[in-house]
């Protein structure tokens, strides 16, 4: 649904956060003001304190719903899958659709944890959630090493460049480009598995080998996907189309 930002028979509450996710994503939270996000939906300053205690609460919380969402999302796909081969596909096919389907709100999830301030309860419960999603592909990586059906030299590195990898479409994907989201989930889960299986050469020919390659044959259902109903659409965003990313 696109949301009017100046309409104001909308949700005030829902287009405050579109707008702050909007400003955060194109502008940075540092160099949005209060004043901004008033300009932006035709309210004064004391029409945003009505709906938000500060500007650093608003962030706090739009972070906070958006790691819960993805948690949540994520543990219901994982929940039927024991493999360890399915549920990283799982995992980086949902991060990278997730990524590409809600661009602004991730780059604010990704990217402005550094805003918070130190020490604060929010900045610490953020952590926490971002811990809990990522102890996801931490489990996923090590049964799989454990189970001797992937072969990773260090965890934590393949952990982070296959995130990496998943989240760099908030940047680069649209829509209308060369590939369909469904081809990008595909080829990336494909790298992925590719890059922690690695089977040493003399057993790769061997069918009945431990280290042979095992095919993945689940990828994310995108109807399972979080839904951030602030996500700004195109619509909101008054720069000309070669200057969105």
């Amino acid at each position: 649904m696109i949301v009017d930002l100046t309409d104001r028979d909308t949700d005030a509450g829902r287009r405050i956060r579109t707008a702050a996710v909007l400003l955060f994503a194109r502008r940075g939270y540092a160099a949005t003001s209060i004043r901004d996000l008033g300009k932006a939906v035709n309210m004064t300053n004391a029409g945003i304190y009505h709906h938000v205690t500060s500007k650093e609460a608003l962030l706090a919380d739009l972070m906070r719903v958006a790691q819960r969402e993805l948690i949540e999302a994520t543990e219901r796909m994982l929940a039927p899958y024991e493999r360890p081969a399915d549920r990283l596909a799982l995992l980086i096919s949902s991060l990278t659709a997730v990524h590409a389907l809600t661009p602004m709100t991730s780059r604010v999830m990704d990217g402005e944890l550094r805003s918070l301030t130190p020490g604060s309860a929010a900045h610490a419960e953020i952590i926490a959630l971002r811990d809990a999603y990522e102890d996801h592909w931490k489990h996923a990586l090590a049964d799989g090493v454990e189970q001797g059906v992937f072969r990773v030299a260090d965890e934590k590195l393949t952990r982070l460049a296959l995130m990496s990898m998943c989240t760099g479409t908030s940047e680069w994907y649209r829509p209308d480009g060369d590939s369909t989201l469904e081809q990008v989930c595909a080829e990336f889960v494909a790298i992925g598995l590719a890059a922690v299986r690695a089977p040493a050469s003399d057993s790769a020919s061997d069918p009945a080998s431990d280290q042979a390659p095992v095919e993945a044959t689940v990828t994310a259902d995108f109807a399972l996907l979080p839904e951030f109903p602030w996500e700004p659409h195109a619509s909101n965003d008054p720069r000309p189309d070669e200057a969105r990313r």
